[in-house]
């Protein structure tokens, strides 16, 4: 190592974060997508209301979508919060994840991994 340059930015590790804890005052299902801002996730458990639980960021899901869709692997996919389901199109809707798998018309789901 030649000369390394060290900034200490007062940074701590917390956990890989697969996860994130959230408090909610609503009753959540299990595979419920929630959207926090930017910030998509699923929740794979169910969580209690005014309770603390948590939402997974990562991963591979199986996610609804419009089945008059073509989504082709690789295509970036965003979270609509009015129609519930994965749109191709950006508009004011939060990015959830890229698909990794096609999903012809006709389908009622699309494999897609969780990216932020």
């Amino acid at each position: 190592m030649n000369n390394p340059i060290i900034a200490p930015v007062g940074a701590v590790f917390v956990h890989e974060g697969v996860t994130v804890p959230i408090v909610t005052d609503v009753e959540i299902i299990a595979g419920s997508v929630i959207v926090l801002g930017k910030l998509v996730g699923i929740a794979k458990y169910g969580i209690c209301a005014n309770s603390r639980g948590s939402i997974t960021v990562a991963g591979v899901f199986d996610v609804v979508k419009d089945p008059t869709t073509n989504i082709r692997v690789g295509t970036i996919l965003y979270w609509s919060k009015i129609s519930y389901h994965v749109i191709k199109n950006q508009y004011q809707h939060s990015m959830i994840g890229i698909a990794v798998e096609d999903a012809p018309a006709g389908s009622l789901t699309v494999k897609l991994r969780l990216q932020q």
